[in-house]
């Protein structure tokens, strides 16, 4: 476990790989004009910036192991930019596109890490080793452009991403509605294959969208886990069903991922309790009140009250 100090260097490095990110995000929206001017400053930036979370994090890694996997797709991106910082050159579409996934990969991972459950070896692993091929295709057309390999496509106007999926939104609420009826309801064979069931019109909704199709079959999966209680698949399913959704319709759909709790519903492991909760508390008490307060309930909150004042006075 991470000492008081460890937790207090690991804080500066979320809010040093923060600032990063700012920087990485603002040269993004205008990247084909930085990659094509004389004055390289702007550029170098960018590399900087994806150095700079490759640095830190690799310092880290025994206090905190999960940030080997963003070590691995910052140490990728600043290969990348390496490539092309000290050189001007024109960027096309792809190089958007696929920049702009890079840079989603490295934020999906740290606003994780970031969170109050973390971010897991496993899961860290499992979304670098995912995305590693777009880094692989990112540093291969940069350097076919600059070989003159390639030639280049008509350079993007907008910041990339994902292709939007228009009404997205709307169409997930209209099935997360008979699957928040059915969670709701006492557990039964039946009606858990029914409820499963509803993700086949899930997948219809965004087909050729790996990262949706990945999560809506990890959902499936752990709605179909006879172990997985129906009050906390309602609690987990319907929010990331949501927040995917938006995701999709705003054309991010490269910052889908489920979460590790949904991943843990679709094991074989033991039955999970419906009450149970993982937080990770930090060493600050105003932060874990704000923890404490959106982990629980008020008649959880005065439960875990009186067991203080209790075993503060014996």
């Amino acid at each position: 476990m991470p000492t008081s100090q460890d937790q207090k260097i690991i804080a500066i490095f979320m809010e040093e790989a923060g600032e990063r990110l700012e920087e990485l995000s603002t040269g993004l929206k205008d990247l084909p004009k930085i990659m094509a001017d004389s004055d390289r400053e702007p550029m170098i930036t960018m590399y900087r910036a994806a150095h700079s979370i490759k640095g830190a994090s690799a310092m880290l890694t025994q206090q905190m192991p999960s940030l080997a996997s963003i070590n691995k797709v910052s140490k990728r991106l600043e290969d990348c930019f390496k490539s092309v910082k000290d050189t001007p050159i024109k960027a096309d579409s792809k190089v958007v596109t696929l920049s702009n996934k890079c840079y989603e990969v490295l934020k999906n991972l740290i606003e994780r890490a970031q969170s109050p459950s973390g971010l897991s070896v496993e899961m860290g692993e499992k979304i670098a080793k995912a995305a590693l091929p777009v880094y692989d295709m990112l540093e291969k057309h940069l350097a076919d452009l600059m070989s003159g390999k390639a030639t280049p496509a008509v350079a993007a106007a907008s910041s990339g991403g994902s292709k939007p999926v228009p009404s997205a939104l709307a169409k997930v609420t209209a099935v997360l509605k008979p699957m928040l009826q059915g969670l709701s309801k006492p557990e039964s064979p039946a009606l858990r294959k029914q409820i499963a069931g509803l993700c086949g019109h899930l997948l219809k909704i965004a087909p050729g969208v790996e990262p949706w199709q990945n999560l809506v079959k990890t959902t499936h999966g752990a709605i179909a886990n006879p172990k997985a209680p129906f009050p906390v698949l309602k609690n987990t399913v319907i929010k990331e069903l949501q927040q995917a959704a938006k995701l999709l319709e705003a054309g991010k759909a490269d910052a889908i991922a489920p979460s590790d709790a949904l991943v843990k519903l679709g094991s074989s492991q033991g039955r999970v309790p419906a009450t149970a909760k993982e937080i990770t508390i930090p060493a600050d008490p105003k932060e874990v009140v704000k923890v404490l307060l959106k982990t629980f309930n008020k008649k959880e909150l005065q439960a875990i009250t009186q067991l203080l004042i209790k075993h503060i006075k014996s």
